[in-house]
């Protein structure tokens, strides 16, 4: 997808986002891994509905400043609304990409915080981009999923393929920790480091399970019939339901990376 269609993508789930709880709840554990002190400047990239954003103003406190960059104008009002209810004067918001922040200049920011927004950008132009914008000794953290994880885009991916579908895995190129690693030194970061966690979520909702794996899965689905796409619908509630009743634990889980890397001196 291209910027426009990202944008719009988001505008459209911004009211729903806002009040899945795991993504506030992921965000914070990305925030609270990141050496981030009092008084640091931090370019929350990719901000969505504020959750990061929030969470790093009060880490660095009255005295330090972020700023917000997202493509999506939906997205930016949701966090706005956060914002001025956590009653942060020190978080802007900023509608742009975040990827090719030209006019701001290099060394602006002591931290770069990306939460799971990666998955919607050319990684290596994002990193570097990031590298350049950074202070010496500046740090970068992102978070990512694992591949293969969580389950329900697991399963998606299995059932669909039963229909001659190819669907690829959305976390595939950063969802090992060596592909963190390579992708923070490529860009220029020392001292890299990835730590493992985990986001429980607190139900599994079948329907928006559906809603998001289809909308994920873009083109690969186009070419099925009313019929086949129902086949496919009826099939992949029925494995959600077995793994659900098998393992709950599991099927409510996600296991993510945080990656984090420093720019040299």
């Amino acid at each position: 997808m291209d910027n426009r269609e990202i944008a719009e993508s988001f505008n459209k789930r911004a009211e729903r986002y806002v009040h899945d709880d795991w993504h506030v709840r992921y965000a914070r554990q990305l925030v609270a891994v990141t050496p981030l002190k009092p008084g640091d400047r931090v370019l929350d990239a990719g901000t969505g509905t504020g959750f990061a954003a929030c969470a790093i103003a009060q880490r660095v406190g009255p005295t330090g400043d972020v700023l917000g960059v997202d493509l999506s104008p939906g997205m930016l009002a949701q966090a706005r609304r956060a914002v001025d209810a956590a009653q942060l004067a020190n978080v802007e918001l900023l509608e742009a990409d975040v990827t090719d922040l030209r006019d701001v200049a290099a060394s602006t920011f002591d931290a770069v915080v990306c939460s799971a927004g990666l998955l919607y950008m050319p990684v290596a132009k994002a990193l570097s981009a990031w590298h350049r914008l950074l202070e010496p000794n500046g740090v970068v953290a992102f978070s990512t999923m694992k591949a293969g994880s969580p389950a329900p885009g697991r399963i998606f991916r299995e059932c669909a393929a039963t229909f001659g579908l190819n669907v690829k895995d959305r976390f595939e190129a950063l969802g090992t920790e060596d592909a963190c690693l390579a992708a923070l030194q490529e860009a220029g970061f020392e001292r890299a480091q990835v730590i493992e966690g985990r986001v429980d979520f607190e139900r599994l909702d079948l329907d928006l399970a559906w809603e998001s794996n289809l909308r994920s899965a873009g083109p690969a689905t186009r070419g099925l019939s009313e019929q086949q796409q129902e086949a496919l619908r009826q099939q992949y509630f029925h494995a959600l339901e077995e793994i659900c009743r098998a393992d709950p634990e599991a099927a409510a889980r996600a296991d993510v990376f945080f990656a984090i890397g420093y720019r040299g001196e």
